[in-house]
């Protein structure tokens, strides 16, 4: 028997070959290990998943012959897992001739696509099962074995037409695996139509090569939500929305396919509909993860796709024959063929495994511990050189130091490469929350994004969203003005926002740029000064920066009224706070009625970093290097008081100076610069204030690993962790952004 599929098929041939493979593979492994291990109900389980999940597979592309004999295979299984048999050579015998067909199966698929992708055979192409006929002689080999069983096995094993589902008990462990696999490639598929698709459809209606990416992430959504169905009873609290996912994907697909195959135009109420049927299925997906317990029936969202079925049905009967050849003729031809085309590029036959983040998460800290420990090969070696006086084993001792040093560097880079992810993820949300955002201020803006393949940290990049979705939510309804306002200006009614990302100085940064209304710095001072927050006093001595960075003060806010979407005056000052959290720094430039641009420097990796160690009365301290900007020796004649507040002129610049020691009140309220002719002085910042922070000793930089105090250690100002030396000893970070806060008061 042959099967018909098309090129646009071939990345789902692909996956399910991997992934056949694989399991085949394991079951082939671990069935010989049941005739004579004493352990094996674990065996049994691992063999049912991965026949099941070849099961699953063929029967979402439509392979009948693998999906019949795979389905018989498992129902052997489920009766062995229940002790309704016994294990015997006979069974085993059985079950590696299904799997050496079932094998046999699958390379002929992986042949063809093979043929496909080398040859770039465009449009149609059929795959035909060898030895198919084979499979009647398996199936009657295993009605032999099930033959004493129960009656209503026998009939079914029989009855080779019936396409009803095999229901089976299922272990509750195997059940979260199949719930953890289908939460994940559902929310990736959810993702790429919500933040991709359907922006691009927002845009041109008339994308055919999207109106099929689109069909396709559907397609495979009702697939795996097949799978998974097949294995819940209906008294399981996910069942309802299991099957309300398998209802509306059906439909929604029924709908994209006269949208492909007629060529009609994606028009806005299709956009808002397609969103609508995403928010509901994310909604049962939701629910299904545990996340959470509200559940909406589908019959509301199935009415206006079947409505809007009936719309587009009643379309096509007005169009006469005629035009629909010339639409089909003029469309199809190049339409088609750019999406056919356009999805051979998109072919690539990867390699890959899926990784619990636990895993890596755990991996990483150990490599970070080890980025710690190289350092005590040095601190080592030093003191068989000045303590003991034996050079020679100081040297050899350095040497080996050198190489593990090579080696956890290695390890580092290659676990941060397997952490990094494309900012892309993130940026992908934000044409959608324009849009919504847009819709209801009744404002249009265009969003051009850049460097979206700029990567760093998956941790960073999970922290980083709700900051970057606030200050571009703020971005549409404070900075840009009104379509009527624009105009008056002379300003395009189309307002753009810029996002873009990049990498400076081991760091990324990511931009919001809008051509709005700006920020207006004497709007922000009557503000502050109305509100109590600052004295006037103090704001005289403010430059232009740090009034435009006082928004940051909690609940400031200069909307003239409290919407749906801001005004409440608590967005800004939590954003900053999440940003630093991350080691990040937020920094704001605007001009009156030219626009706004928020600047988020953040670094690559959250596991390991780079700080200066330095020494304030016998104490040792880590600064990290991402918060210095230099470090200068400052002769004391050079340090000048006034009202009890200590400064010097740094290039160009008055520079506030404080001692560490008086801040962290380790050496009590006096400085020591009367007992010294130069001081050691830090420049750090924290983003938008410098402070010259006196210290003892500036002694090297070194990597640590951040470890988070607990309890009431954790509240201590100034202090963002602690971590271990190459000695052993434990030293204190210093967060910049807490220092300059003491410093100022």
């Amino acid at each position: 028997m042959s099967y018909t599929f098309e090129s646009t098929d071939l990345e789902i041939l692909n996956l399910f070959i991997e992934e056949a493979v694989e399991s085949s593979n394991q079951v082939e492994k671990e069935i010989l290990k049941l005739e004579t291990n004493a352990e094996k109900d674990e065996l049994i389980n691992d063999v049912f998943r991965a026949i099941h999940s070849i099961k699953g597979g063929s029967s979402f592309l439509g392979l009948v012959g693998i999906t019949k004999l795979s389905h018989r295979m498992e129902t052997a299984l489920d009766y062995l897992r229940k002790k309704k048999i016994e294990i015997s050579t006979e069974f085993v015998d059985c079950f590696i001739e299904g799997l050496d067909l079932l094998s046999s199966f699958i390379y002929d698929i992986q042949d063809k696509v093979n043929i496909i992708n080398s040859e770039g055979i465009e449009g149609k192409f059929e795959i035909e099962l060898k030895n198919e006929d084979k499979i009647a002689e398996i199936l009657v080999k295993v009605e032999n074995i099930l033959d004493n069983e129960q009656e209503k096995v026998k009939e079914e094993v029989k009855d080779d037409k019936s396409e009803e589902a095999f229901f089976f008990e299922i272990d509750p462990k195997d059940l979260d695996e199949f719930k953890e696999q289908f939460i994940t490639e559902a929310l990736e598929h959810i993702e790429k139509v919500e933040n991709d698709y359907l922006v691009k459809l927002d845009k041109n209606e008339n994308d055919a090569i999207t109106i099929n990416d689109l069909f396709r992430s559907i397609h495979s959504i009702k697939g795996i939500t097949g799978v998974l169905l097949g294995i819940l009873k209906e008294d399981n609290n996910c069942f309802a929305c299991v099957k309300g996912i398998s209802l509306v994907s059906h439909s929604f697909e029924t709908l994209l396919s006269i949208f492909r195959d007629k060529n009609f135009s994606f028009k806005r109420e299709d956009i808002n509909l397609s969103y609508e049927i995403i928010d509901y299925i994310k909604l049962c997906v939701s629910v299904i993860s545990g996340v959470s317990e509200v559940y909406i029936p589908a019959q509301i969202i199935l009415d206006k796709i079947n409505k809007q079925i009936e719309n587009l049905s009643k379309d096509l009967k007005e169009h006469s024959e005629q035009e629909n050849k010339k639409i089909k003729n003029e469309s199809n031809s190049n339409t088609n063929d750019e999406v056919i085309k356009e999805a051979l590029k998109k072919e690539t036959q990867l390699q890959s495994i899926r990784v619990n983040q636990e895993k890596l998460d755990k991996m990483m800290n150990t490599i970070a511990e080890l980025m710690v420990t190289k350092n005590a090969f040095m601190h080592v070696s030093r003191r068989l050189n000045l303590e003991y006086n034996i050079p020679d084993l100081a040297k050899e001792v350095k040497e080996i130091g050198a190489s593990v040093n090579r080696i956890s560097d290695e390890l580092q880079n290659s676990m941060m490469s397997m952490r990094m992810i494309e900012v892309k993820t993130v940026f992908q949300k934000m044409p959608r929350i324009i849009r919504d955002v847009s819709q209801v201020t009744n404002k249009k803006v265009n969003l051009i994004i850049e460097g979206e393949s700029t990567e760093i940290d998956k941790t960073i990049v999970e922290r980083i969203s709700d900051p970057l979705v606030h200050i571009i939510r703020n971005a549409v309804d404070h900075g840009i003005e009104d379509p009527k306002i624009r105009a008056e200006k002379g300003k395009n009614e189309i307002g753009t926002i810029y996002l873009r990302a990049y990498n400076k100085n081991k760091n990324v940064y990511i931009e919001v740029q809008d051509d709005g209304k700006g920020i207006d710095s004497e709007e922000i001072t009557k503000k502050v000064i109305d509100k109590g927050f600052i004295e006037p006093s103090v704001l005289n001595n403010m430059n232009k920066k740090q009034i435009l960075n006082l928004i940051f003060l909690p609940g400031f806010s200069t909307a003239k009224k409290i919407t749906e979407v801001s005004g409440r005056g608590v967005g800004m000052d939590i954003v900053k706070s999440n940003i630093t959290k991350i080691n990040g720094i937020v920094n704001i430039d605007s001009e009156v009625n030219e626009g706004t641009k928020m600047t988020i420097q953040l670094p690559l990796t959250l596991a390991v970093s780079r700080g200066l160690l330095i020494q304030s009365v016998a104490e040792n301290y880590i600064i990290p290097i991402d918060n210095i900007i230099e470090t200068v020796k400052i002769h004391k004649d050079n340090i000048y008081e006034f009202n009890n507040k200590h400064f010097a002129h740094m290039r160009g610049e008055i520079i506030g100076i404080e001692w560490l020691s008086k801040l962290l009140l380790i050496g009590g309220l006096k400085n020591n610069i009367e007992e010294v002719e130069e001081l050691s002085i830090i420049l750090i910042t924290n983003g938008i204030e410098k402070l010259g922070l006196v210290v003892d000793k500036l002694l090297n930089e070194q990597e640590f690993v951040i470890k988070a105090l607990s309890d009431c250690l954790g509240e201590i100002p100034g202090i963002s962790g602690s971590t271990l030396l190459g000695d052993g000893k434990v030293v204190l970070i210093l967060n910049s952004g807490d220092i300059i806060k003491m410093a100022r008061k």
